[in-house]
């Protein structure tokens, strides 16, 4: 699946990375994933709308600001999975019309053989000629070898679109994933998160079981990319990702929200249940070892601050995101490095 969208070469991507780390460096724009794709996207030149709506810019010196390159994003480069998954679709269509084009032009031949043998029978039945009996068996044994070897290669073609199918069907399923997953974590993305709470949220007011979210931000990751550069930032978001994806089971799902900013969502998990697994989330970070593995020092210690909250029924899920956020920001200014819960919000 990755193929068809970046067919490049081992040396022509790297000579696209080359291109694209000087866009952003020029234009001082983060060295973020969105960021990255897009101006890769652009040093490949493949994209002739995109190269245009660039240049116009540069023609007008239009700042091309991070907002500007996540907009383009949208359009030239999330659209694009989407485009090849119609495509696939398109193929899958045509896959299945011929096979019931054959599945057709089988049963017509079928049909055929089936009359051309009952005539012979009829023939039978009317003759006593030992020459004209040998005549119509000889028949009879031609037009069945003729049905056995049409069946084969019937089955040969059903066995041949059925492979095709299978490969289609695994593409289909890495282009949804790839347009559901964050390029850097591989949590899900915001759209996709967004899609996931939807559907908690539905199935808790549907069950009505509870549900709860928690909201988590590194602390001081701005100071840590500032200090050891945006390579060992995105370490550090790689780390926590896979951290989060370890303590979730089940009907879980872990999102990047944006930047470093992480949510969980926990369906059948009341605020006290969430609040012990925000707390064993902390300790385990705060009690990793981080280095630097190409120096082999330490970059110190990283802690997240994390707000819970608990679904009610009936409140939208922006009301739902805005309460674990604002635990979460209570867990900054008590310090970081905590876990705060909505109930705590009502006492500070």
């Amino acid at each position: 699946m990755l193929k068809n969208l970046y067919p490049e070469s081992i040396e022509e991507s790297g000579n696209y990375l080359r291109m694209a780390l000087k866009h952003i460096s020029r234009h001082k724009h983060p060295y973020t994933p969105i960021i990255y794709a897009l101006w890769y996207e652009y040093a490949t030149g493949r994209n002739e709308q995109l190269l245009n709506d660039i240049h116009s810019l540069q023609k007008e010196n239009t700042d091309i600001s991070p907002k500007i390159i996540l907009e383009f994003f949208k359009k030239y480069v999330a659209d694009k999975q989407m485009l090849l998954a119609e495509k696939k679709i398109v193929e899958f269509q045509e896959i299945l019309k011929e096979m019931i084009k054959n599945l057709g032009n089988s049963s017509s031949m079928m049909d055929n053989k089936g009359n051309s043998l009952e005539a012979y029978a009829k023939k039978l039945g009317q003759t006593t000629s030992m020459e004209s009996i040998s005549v119509i068996a000889k028949n009879i044994v031609s037009e069945t070898k003729s049905m056995v070897a049409s069946s084969l290669a019937l089955k040969k073609q059903m066995d041949a679109t059925a492979l095709e199918i299978n490969s289609l069907k695994k593409e289909l399923e890495g282009i949804k994933q790839t347009a559901k997953t964050d390029m850097l974590t591989g949590l899900l993305n915001r759209k996709a998160f967004d899609e996931s709470l939807s559907e908690a949220l539905s199935q808790s007011e549907h069950q009505k079981n509870s549900l709860s979210i928690i909201f988590a931000d590194i602390d001081h990751f701005k100071r840590l990319n500032d200090t050891f550069g945006h390579l060992i930032g995105d370490k550090v978001l790689k780390i926590l990702s896979r951290l989060l994806k370890n303590h979730i089971k089940g009907k879980d799902h872990a999102a990047r929200f944006g930047g470093e900013e992480f949510i969980l969502i926990l369906p059948d998990t009341p605020l006290e249940g969430a609040f012990v697994l925000a707390e064993q989330i902390r300790v385990s970070i705060q009690t990793l070892k981080w280095t630097n593995k190409g120096s082999d020092k330490s970059i110190g210690s990283i802690t997240v601050s994390l707000g819970v909250a608990q679904y009610n029924p009936g409140e939208t899920k922006e009301s739902l995101i805005g309460r674990a956020d604002t635990a979460m920001y209570l867990a900054k200014e008590k310090g970081r490095n905590k876990t705060m819960t909505e109930l705590d919000i009502i006492d500070a």
